[in-house]
This record gives C-alpha cells, structure tokens and sequence, in this order.
C-alpha cells in the first residue's frame, strides 16, 4: 500500500510542528482535568461516580479522541527519531526539527548535509514511511 500525497503532507507537517502538538496534548489534558471543577451533585444524594480522581483523569483522557491523536502522533514521531541512525537523525533535525526548517529549501538541506537532493528526498520518504508505519497507515 502506498501514502497519497496529501497522507505525505500531512506526515511532514507532524514533524515539522512536533512542538506544537506537544503544546497542544498539555492544553488538552489541561482542559480535560484542570478546567472542570464544577459540582455535578446539585441534588444532593451520593453520585454514582468514581471518587478516585486519578482514575477518573485515566478515563477521561484515554476516552479523548483529540488528546489520544495528539498522544499518538507525538509518541510514533518520538519512536521514529529515537530509533534511528544518527545521519536520519540529523536530516530530521535540519530538514523538520531546527527552527528554520520551515524556510529551508531542498538544495540548502543537501549542501547542510553534504549529500545530494536525491538522497535527501530518500531519507524524506524513509521518515515518512517509517512514521506511515508507526501511525499504523501502512
């Protein structure tokens, strides 16, 4: 099975914005635990509810779709690096990671990693497959 380009697009945009979406899945959990203090017994009698707050915020985040996708595209972006050599490292660090990656072009990546605009477009489509795989899209 092969990725569509929009699939591609999107797989990079998860690496290029890894620190966002980390800030993101803090606000959510945030927003899910912190956010709500409200008293939902207002007729008095005893809730039928958990009492266990640790439980409860267990529950609550893992039944967030949002929070769980954050989750999930942090930690198959994590694996991905953290598992591999260290020039994939450092092509994601250059081409996804740096602050500037946004605004580097293709020649600039290659002459950075003193390689060849081919070879960076492998080690692109490697990255991708690799966190295609991890996603569980592939």
């Amino acid at each position: 099975m092969k990725l569509s380009q929009a699939q591609n697009k999107l797989i990079e945009e998860y690496w290029m914005n890894i620190d966002d979406y980390r800030k993101k899945l803090k606000f959510r959990e945030w927003e899910l635990t912190e956010n709500k203090k409200i008293d939902e017994n207002i007729g008095g009698g005893k809730s039928n509810r958990i009492s266990d707050t640790t439980a409860n915020k267990a529950i609550l985040l893992a039944e967030d779709e949002q929070y769980q996708n954050f989750k999930r595209i942090i930690q198959a972006v994590d694996k991905v690096y953290s598992s591999s050599k260290d020039e994939l490292k450092r092509f994601a660090d250059v081409r996804y990671l740096s602050e500037d990656s946004n605004y580097i072009d293709w020649d600039t990546v290659a002459d950075e990693m003193r390689s060849t605009k081919p070879k960076m477009y492998g080690m692109r489509n490697q990255l991708i497959d690799r966190t295609a795989r991890e996603l569980g899209w592939l």
